[in-house]
C-alpha cells in the first residue's frame, strides 16, 4: 500500500503575494576547469565560466545566491584579494563602507604556501530584483596591486601530484516567493 504525506504543496508559480518561502526555479553553474587570472590596480575580473542567468517568475520575488570555491591561490604573500557578487553590472550585497575601502562579499589574506590553498571562498545574498526580465548574476575576483596573480580551482604552483588538490566552484540561484 503507497501512502504519501505532506505538510503543504506550493504550486509551481510560487505562494500567492504576501508569502515568503517557496522555491520556484533553480539555476546552478559549476565550474571544474581551473583558471589564472592577472589581476591589476584593484579592478573587479569575471569569473565567466560561474555567470549564471536567471528569469524571474514575478516581480516580488527574491533570489538567494549561492556562491562556492573549494579554493582559491595567490601568487603574493600577504596578498589580499577579494570576491564580489554582481548582478548585471552592480555589484551586490558588499559592505555600505565604501570609503577608501574596496567593498567586497569576501576577502582574504593570501599566504603563498606553494601547493596549498589560500581561501575558501562562501557567501550568499537574498537578492530582490524586482523584475521578471532575466537577469545576469556574475562572481568577480580582485586583487592589490599590479603584477599579482590568483589561481581558481588549483594551487598556486599546481604541481604534478596525487597530494596536490584541483577543486571547483559554484554558483546557484533559487527563486523564492517574495
Amino acid at each position: 500500500m503507497s501512502e504519501l504525506r505532506t505538510n503543504r504543496i506550493i504550486p509551481r508559480d510560487g505562494l500567492p503575494s504576501g508569502s515568503s518561502g517557496g522555491v520556484i526555479q533553480v539555476k546552478s553553474t559549476t565550474m571544474t576547469t581551473n583558471a589564472t587570472y592577472s589581476i591589476s590596480g584593484m579592478t573587479w575580473t569575471e569569473v565567466t565560466p560561474l555567470t549564471t542567468a536567471i528569469t524571474p517568475t514575478r516581480s516580488d520575488s527574491k533570489i538567494l545566491c549561492r556562491v562556492t570555491f573549494g579554493g582559491i591561490s595567490s601568487s603574493g604573500e600577504g596578498q589580499r584579494f577579494g570576491a564580489a557578487l554582481r548582478r548585471n553590472s552592480t555589484n551586490i550585497g558588499v559592505n555600505s563602507d565604501g570609503v577608501n575601502h574596496t567593498r567586497a562579499n569576501w576577502a582574504y589574506t593570501g599566504r603563498n604556501r606553494g601547493n596549498a590553498f589560500d581561501g575558501h571562498i562562501a557567501f550568499e545574498h537574498l537578492d530582490s530584483p524586482g523584475t521578471t526580465s532575466s537577469v545576469s548574476y556574475k562572481v568577480m575576483l580582485t586583487s592589490e596591486g599590479n603584477g599579482y596573480t590568483l589561481y581558481v580551482n588549483r594551487s598556486q604552483s599546481d604541481s604534478s601530484s596525487s597530494s596536490v588538490f584541483r577543486t571547483s566552484c559554484n554558483l546557484t540561484l533559487m527563486e523564492v516567493s517574495g
